[in-house]
């Protein structure tokens, strides 16, 4: 199975996709409709990771205001220079956050699109590594940012890492304990074919090692002890905020795994939906290369 777009709800697009082609500098490369709903594929350096936006005309909802418990935190974007997209986004008057280094997770800086979908940029070194690269020609920060993450949270870390490696082929590159508020662990899985520097998830240069890659990686939050507090529970954030998490991949093989692991699955035509446990939307494609 192969990684490929997240699915993000909008309810503005007249607005929301010109930021994201003439603020970050994607490139609008497929609009099409399906019944009542337009999705906008929306792609950086790398073609074969994408964000789709989708907005349906006849949805009543509200659009979407995220907490700390919903079950979808942010993408985050890889950057050569955070401080330079910092001041290029200023210059356009878009808000964002000065950049920092948060310990030793990494200099980072956050912002947000216009339908309060966070969005998180990564230096691709800890500010400390800082190196000079010039800026290119052409891009609208100056550089072209490689679309590097998804972030979601789950009450449940080992189950929903044994289902995104076991079902959907990925694998756990990098952990990080996080010791703010009550504490949290993140947890990044990618490509199960990249080869890091270290076999440990602790050791510090896979993290960097990842910020440097051209792939797009799942992050998941886990909010310590939450598993054992049965009052607690993550928000579902598919009908206005993460939609669907979009993969490629053989189809019987996928659902030779459901039933095995006794997940339900719909079917229609050349894809498979089902849920996580956090109630994630994953979907799966058809396709026929032998490799998936």
């Amino acid at each position: 199975m192969i990684l490929e777009s997240f699915t993000l709800k909008i309810f503005n697009p007249e607005k929301t996709l010109p930021f994201y082609t003439n603020v970050l500098g994607f490139k609008l490369v497929e609009e099409f409709t399906v019944n009542d709903s337009t999705f906008y594929n929306l792609e950086l350096e790398n073609p074969a990771h994408k964000i789709q936006l989708e907005f349906n005309k006849s949805a009543t909802l509200t659009p979407y205001h995220q907490t700390t418990t919903d079950n979808y935190w942010k993408f985050s974007l890889f950057v050569d220079d955070i401080q330079r997209v910092y001041k290029e986004l200023l210059k356009q008057k878009h808000p964002i956050g000065e950049p920092s280094q948060i310990g030793d997770i990494g200099y980072l800086s956050h912002t947000a699109d216009l339908e309060n979908h966070q969005i998180e940029f990564i230096q691709k070194t800890f500010k400390h590594n800082s190196v000079s690269v010039p800026p290119k020609k052409g891009f609208l920060l100056k550089e072209q940012p490689v679309l590097g993450l998804l972030t979601i949270r789950t009450k449940y870390p080992q189950k929903s890492i044994e289902l995104f490696e076991d079902l959907l082929d990925l694998k756990l590159f990098v952990r990080m304990n996080v010791n703010r508020g009550n504490g949290f662990t993140l947890y990044f899985l990618g490509d199960k074919n990249l080869q890091a520097p270290s076999q440990d998830i602790d050791a510090l240069e896979n993290r960097e090692w990842m910020y440097q890659q051209s792939h797009l990686f799942i992050e998941i939050q886990y909010y310590w002890v939450s598993e054992q507090d049965e009052d607690f529970s993550l928000n579902n954030t598919q009908e206005n905020g993460l939609h669907t998490i979009n993969f490629s991949g053989d189809l019987t093989v996928l659902k030779e795994k459901l039933a095995l692991n006794k997940i339900p699955f719909n079917q229609l035509k050349n894809y498979i939906t089902f849920e996580t446990l956090d109630k994630h939307k994953i979907l799966v494609k058809e396709s026929h290369n032998p490799e998936d």
